[in-house]
C-alpha cells in the first residue's frame, strides 16, 4: 500500500459508528498463518508501496469462503467477499530489534451485521 492508502485507514482508526469503518472492494484473499501471510506481503519502492499486514478478527458467519481444498492447502485461505465491511481497530509500525520498519499492521474486526 502507498502511504497515502495506509494513511486513509489511520483516518479512520478507532472511529465509533460509519466513521470507523471500510468497505473492502474485490475479493480479499487471506491467510489463517501469519507466517504465510507475511510471505505474500510486497513492497516497492520505487512505486511507493510499503508491506503491509491485515488482522482480522472475524466474527460473521458469513461473507466468506475457507478454501480448505485443493492444491495449497497449506495457505490455509480465507476469502472475503467483494464488499466486504470492517471496522478499522488500529495502524501501528512493527519495528525490528533496531528499530526499523519491518512493515504496517492494520487490525481489523468484521463489522456488526445489525
Amino acid at each position: 500500500m502507498t502511504l497515502q492508502e495506509i494513511k486513509e485507514y489511520q483516518g479512520v482508526a478507532g472511529k465509533e459508528g460509519f466513521d470507523g469503518l471500510i468497505q473492502l472492494f474485490g475479493y480479499t484473499s487471506c491467510s489463517l498463518s501469519k507466517n504465510q501471510a507475511l510471505s505474500f506481503a510486497w513492497e516497492n519502492k520505487e512505486s511507493g508501496h510499503h508491506k503491509v499486514l491485515f488482522h482480522f478478527k472475524w466474527n460473521s458467519e458469513y461473507d466468506h469462503y475457507y478454501m480448505n481444498a485443493g492444491a495449497y492447502d497449506h495457505e490455509e485461505e480465507v476469502l472475503l467477499y467483494d464488499g466486504a465491511l470492517v471496522e478499522v481497530i488500529s495502524v501501528e509500525d512493527v519495528m525490528d530489534d533496531k528499530g526499523k520498519k519491518i512493515y504496517t499492521l492494520i487490525s481489523l474486526e468484521s463489522a456488526d451485521e445489525d
